[in-house]
């Protein structure tokens, strides 16, 4: 069924086009008397506004661009979860891409938003430094931008994610008062969180006099195929624990690295906690289902996502441009869920 227009409204009623916009739009200007019978007339017809069209007049679309490497992964499909949350009772909308951790998608997509006209834009970001420079641009020249998660990069913006050093530097602790002192660390090679991470772990070991070794730090690039980071995991914790000094315990700096490094240990035959003790950063809802159940960092993933939007809903909805340059860097509490796979 084709959509009623105003165009079709003024020719069924005899009014101008002009008079029944202004009816439509409970304009002041047109008795109640015609604007109950214009109003009438439009919903028994099936007549819709386009709000869209209205946005437009005003310089708005109500988009809201978020770009996050997987919603697959269980930490970036919560802080969804926290942002749509909140989002459900206003009129704003949500346009989600994946960037799969590729510096030059993650450019493609924000390119698209700002044609789009997107209103603010959230983002995991990658670090790549021309992505970066278009970020600082949308910035320049008004779009709000909130930066989740990887948060450590040289923009004055909004930023909410946890302390990094903090959890990591307890996590270890935690390993080492269990008498472990050969930790491997295993990171991402992500500067937005990976540089305070692996900070957290070397001052860790030397606060506890712990001599530190550069063979157990190992960085795993990432932004590949799962199967090509597996076979990556696979050959480096068979070369360590089978050398003369093989680590007792391993600390994974990621969610991804977290289950990729359970499935290498399985594959080569390596058993948790027996052979090695694990944690690390794990949101899967489930970890104590887990053989052994997991040792885990957990982030506050839907309160990041929640206070994203707030942060945003508020600059959005305000007429004062001083509360866009109000910057935070938001540092939210997380937390260490001790279990077997630690022993």
């Amino acid at each position: 069924m084709k959509r009623i227009t105003i165009k079709d409204i003024a020719k069924a009623m005899g009014y101008s086009i002009g008079t029944i916009s202004k009816a439509l739009s409970n304009s002041h200007e047109i008795s109640p008397v015609t604007k109950a019978e214009i109003q009438q007339f439009a919903n028994e017809n099936g007549y819709q506004s386009n709000q869209y069209a209205k946005l437009l007049r005003k310089g708005r679309t109500n988009i809201i661009g978020m770009i996050v490497p997987s919603i697959g992964n269980p930490f970036f499909s919560q802080i969804l979860e926290g942002i749509e949350r909140e989002m459900s009772e206003t009129n704003y909308n949500l346009v989600i891409m994946q960037s799969a951790d590729d510096p030059q998608l993650e450019l493609k997509h924000l390119e698209m938003l700002s044609k789009k006209g997107a209103d603010a834009v959230v983002i995991a970001a990658t670090g790549n430094n021309i992505s970066l420079k278009y970020l600082q641009r949308l910035k320049d020249e008004g779009t709000p931008i909130v930066l989740i998660d990887r948060t450590n990069y040289n923009i004055n913006t909004y930023k909410i994610g946890i302390d990094n050093f903090k959890v990591v530097y307890q996590g270890i602790s935690q390993l080492i008062n269990r008498g472990k002192r050969k930790i491997l660390f295993i990171s991402n090679l992500s500067p937005g969180t990976s540089t305070e991470r692996r900070r957290g772990y070397i001052q860790c070991l030397r606060d506890f006099d712990i001599a530190y070794n550069s063979d157990y730090l190992l960085s795993i690039e990432t932004n590949s195929e799962r199967t090509d980071v597996l076979d990556q995991l696979k050959n480096q914790l068979t070369h360590l624990v089978n050398s003369s000094t093989p680590p007792e315990a391993i600390f994974t700096a990621s969610d991804q690295l977290t289950y990729l490094t359970l499935e290498a240990l399985q594959a080569i035959g390596i058993a948790v906690p027996d052979r090695l003790a694990l944690i690390g950063f794990a949101n899967f809802q489930y970890t104590n289902i887990f053989q052994p159940s997991l040792s885990s960092i957990v982030q506050p993933s839907r309160e990041i996502g929640s206070q994203a939007f707030a942060i945003l809903h508020k600059i959005l909805d305000s007429s004062d441009n001083a509360i866009a340059t109000q910057y935070q860097n938001i540092e939210l509490q997380a937390s260490i869920l001790t279990r077997k796979s630690s022993e």
